[in-house]
C-alpha cells in the first residue's frame, strides 16, 4: 500500500516534467529539430529505465537463485543477467548524456532564436509605433491646422473689420470734404454768376441814364441854337420854300452826332474781366 501511495504521488511530478518539457512553437526550423531530438531521447531514456529496471531484477533473481542452487550453470545465468543489467546500465547512461547535451543545445537554439525573435519583434514594435506616430501626426497636424486656421481667420477677419471701419471713415470723410469742396464751388459759382448778371445789368442802367442826360443836353443845345438863331429867323421870314428848314434841322443832326459818340464807349456786352 505504500509503495502504491509513491507511485501515485510520482505520476503528478512526471506529468509537471512532461508539460515543461512541451516543444515550443517557433518560426525557426532548429529549434523543431532540436525539440524532436529531445523528445527522441526522452522516450529512450524512458524505454532505458525500464530496461535497466528489469535487467537489475532479473541479474538480482538469478544471483539469488545461484546462491541458493550453488551449481555452475545458475552461477553463469546470474553473471550473464549481470552482465546484460550492466550494459543496459551503461547505454542508459549514454542516453542520458545524449539527453543532456540534446536539451542544452535545445536550449541554446532556443536562447538565440528568442534573442532573434525579440530583436525582430523590437525592429516590428519600432516600425509599428513609427506608423502610429506618424498617423497620429497626421491626426495633429489636421487638428493643428484647423486651429490654426480657425485663429488665423479670426484673427484676419478682427483686422479687416478694423481695415473696413477705417477705410469707410476715411471715405465718409473724404466725402464730406468734397461735398463741402462742392458746396463752396458751388455757392461761389452762384456768387460769381450774381456778380456777372449784375455787371451785366449795371451798364444798362448806365447806358439809359446817359441817354436821358444826352437828350437832355440835346434838348438843351437845341433850344440854345433856336433862341440865338431866331432874329436870322424872322429877317428871312418873308422868303418862301424849304431851305429855312433845312437850317433848323442842322442842329438836330449835331446834337445826334454828338449823342452817338458819348453813347459808343458804353457798349453792350460782357463786362471786361477786372
Amino acid at each position: 500500500m505504500p509503495r502504491a501511495k509513491k507511485k501515485a504521488a510520482r505520476k503528478p511530478a512526471a506529468r509537471k516534467v512532461a508539460a515543461k518539457r512541451a516543444p515550443k512553437t517557433s518560426a525557426n526550423p532548429a529549434v523543431g529539430k532540436a525539440q524532436e531530438a529531445v523528445d527522441k531521447l526522452t522516450q529512450e531514456a524512458a524505454t532505458l529505465a525500464k530496461d535497466v529496471a528489469a535487467a537489475k531484477k532479473n541479474a538480482a533473481a538469478a544471483a539469488a537463485k545461484a546462491k541458493k542452487s550453488g551449481t555452475k550453470g545458475d552461477a553463469r545465468s546470474a553473471e550473464k543477467a549481470k552482465k546484460d543489467a550492466a550494459k543496459l546500465a551503461d547505454k542508459a547512461k549514454t542516453n542520458r548524456e545524449n539527453l543532456r547535451g540534446a536539451k542544452v543545445k535545445h536550449a541554446v537554439i532556443m536562447a538565440e532564436t528568442a534573442a532573434i525573435e525579440i530583436e525582430q519583434a523590437a525592429v516590428q514594435a519600432a516600425k509599428d509605433f513609427a506608423d502610429s506616430l506618424a498617423a497620429r501626426a497626421e491626426a495633429d497636424l489636421k487638428k493643428a491646422v484647423a486651429a490654426f486656421e480657425a485663429k488665423w481667420r479670426k484673427s484676419r477677419s478682427k483686422a479687416d473689420t478694423k481695415k473696413a471701419k477705417a477705410k469707410a471713415k476715411a471715405g465718409a470723410a473724404k466725402a464730406k470734404a468734397a461735398a463741402k469742396k462742392a458746396a463752396a464751388k458751388a455757392k461761389a459759382i452762384e456768387k460769381k454768376e450774381a456778380a456777372r448778371a449784375k455787371a451785366a445789368a449795371a451798364p444798362k442802367k448806365k447806358r439809359k441814364v446817359a441817354r436821358k442826360a444826352t437828350a437832355k443836353k440835346a434838348a438843351t443845345a437845341a433850344a440854345a441854337t433856336t433862341t440865338a438863331k431866331a432874329p436870322a429867323k424872322k429877317k428871312a421870314a418873308g422868303k418862301r420854300g424849304r431851305p429855312a428848314a433845312k437850317k433848323a434841322a442842322a442842329p438836330k443832326k449835331a446834337a445826334a452826332k454828338k449823342a452817338a459818340a458819348k453813347k459808343a464807349p458804353g457798349r453792350r456786352g460782357r463786362p471786361k474781366k477786372a
